[in-house]
């Protein structure tokens, strides 16, 4: 594997972690708040 390519898969595997945890963490509270939203009491 030539260095661009390790550069590459190097940012491309750090940029993709954070961006994982932002997005499990966008779905929990969106389902969280869909979950409150039909169990509230009207």
């Amino acid at each position: 594997m030539s260095t661009f390519e390790s550069i590459f898969w190097h940012i491309l595997g750090y940029s993709a972690m954070p961006i994982i945890i932002l997005f499990g963490y966008a779905v929990v509270a969106a389902v969280s708040v869909f979950i409150l939203s039909v169990s509230k009491d009207v």
